[in-house]
């Protein structure tokens, strides 16, 4: 017995000495590569990434990321007869969005086989939610011996990081004799002019074999604070944009969904309020209530931001007596369908904290208005500036607006696009240029 507790412990003893010294290697090696000032900048890096896995709970964040079906030890192997992996590193939904323009053009070109590495959970959750017939997984912690047996197990021809995730042992390992890109990358928030953060920042940049920014002033930001190399960085813009058409262009009315609305609207222009708040609608009740003659001319349909059937409940009983025919839609998937059949679209939140997506409707071609809290969103700032985004204040304001779209419109339907629309696609193409860069460097 004594012998068995002895062997044990011994056993315990050598798993313990052999983590210590894969540790102390990692600090001798990251010592070597860095100076000490270098090494805080790192830190200071690596601890800006931390918030990030707040979502929930740092327990459910961690649970399942070394081992399991979450775990980049559950990823299938590519297909035999494939040209092998491409790896994109995401931080959650909103950047695996990004991405899907570039995964499904390159999937196309190239022939390789996307694969997904999320540091949020929240990421992987989305895909799954959706039904993505896509491998993915949780990324690990950024050691050296994790992710070189993650590339001896896969064949992994390129990698490609959405904006934020510059993990150290990642460039370490997937930089060097393969393409790696940073795509949609923008000037930093958070200290962008810090020597120190920057040393840091720098240090791991200029480890991409490509870097494409969003515009030319993150390019000049890059090439002065980084220390990029000018032939290595490019302002390609943002992939957001081509997202959103490619998701307008896909989405199709189903029969049922478009005769309710019909039905609903009796020939009356149609306002789509999008993932609005108690506030929102208190607005355009108010609107309606000082304004009754909105209800011969417009029909709302309403969409919460939480389209449950609480939530709708709560809306109802926020109505009384507006005097006007409200709509609401409590169930999810549906807002882009709705986009595509309404003469204006309500973008949510604005009226109490901030906006929330101005590009889906604008995607399709509408109209648009919101309440005075957009300064979050840079696109709603800019469609604000250019005057395809209409802020209002007060009820006199939202009625005024819809009274204005009432008008015969200045040239014949399909003369030209709407301003909505134009913005969008005229910062379209992103995409196509990072595909282009990467397709040559794999064939280079």
């Amino acid at each position: 017995m004594m012998l068995k507790n002895s062997a044990g412990c011994t056993r315990v003893a050598r798993k313990f000495a052999a983590l210590g010294s894969s540790l102390l290697i990692e600090i001798i090696f990251q010592a070597m590569a860095m100076t000490l000032k270098m090494t805080m900048a790192m830190a200071m890096i690596i601890l800006g990434r931390l918030p990030a896995f707040a979502t929930n709970s740092l327990a459910r964040q961690i649970t399942g990321r070394t081992h399991g079906a979450d775990s980049i030890e559950g990823l299938p192997r590519c297909r035999p007869e494939s040209r092998g992996d491409l790896l994109f590193f995401c931080s959650s939904a909103g950047e695996f969005e990004q991405a899907r323009p570039v995964i499904d053009r390159l999937s196309e070109s190239l022939g390789l086989e996307p694969m997904i590495l999320f540091l949020s959970r929240s990421g992987l959750e989305y895909i799954r939610a959706r039904g993505e017939k896509i491998r993915a997984a949780l990324a690990p912690p950024d050691t050296l011996w994790r992710w070189r047996r993650f590339d001896s197990r896969h064949k992994i021809c390129a990698s490609v990081v959405i904006r934020h995730e510059w993990w150290p042992s990642f460039l370490n390992i997937f930089g060097g004799n393969r393409p790696m890109l940073l795509i949609d990358a923008g000037r930093p928030a958070g200290s962008p002019n810090s020597k120190l953060k920057n040393l840091g920042r720098g240090y791991l940049a200029r480890q991409f074999t490509q870097i494409c920014t969003v515009d030319e002033a993150s390019r000049t930001f890059f090439t002065k604070h980084f220390a990029i190399d000018p032939a290595k960085i490019m302002a390609t813009g943002d992939t957001k944009y081509d997202r959103v058409m490619d998701r307008a262009v896909k989405t199709v009315v189903g029969d049922d969904l478009r005769r309710q609305i019909s039905t609903f609207a009796k020939g009356r222009k149609i306002l789509v309020a999008g993932s609005i708040y108690a506030a929102d609608i208190a607005l355009l009740m108010k609107s309606w209530r000082d304004h009754p003659e909105l209800a011969t001319s417009w029909a709302i349909v309403a969409v919460p931001h939480y389209p449950d059937q609480a939530t709708a409940q709560s809306l109802l009983k926020q109505i009384g007596g507006a005097g006007c025919d409200l709509l609401i839609v409590s169930r999810m998937g549906v807002l882009a369908e709705l986009y595509s059949l309404a003469d204006a679209a309500w973008v949510g939140g604005a009226c109490h904290n901030k906006i929330h997506n101005s590009l889906e409707p604008a995607a399709h071609g509408v109209n648009l208005g919101s309440g005075m809290k957009f300064s979050n969103s840079p696109e709603a700032v800019q469609m604000h500036r250019e005057g395809v985004l209409h802020a209002l204040a007060g009820a006199d304001s939202v009625a005024q607006w819809l009274k204005t779209l009432e008008l015969p419109a200045a040239s014949p339907p399909g003369e030209r696009p709407p301003a909505s629309l134009a913005f969008v696609t005229a910062r379209t193409g992103a995409a196509q240029k990072i595909c282009d860069l990467l397709e040559a460097k794999l064939n280079a």
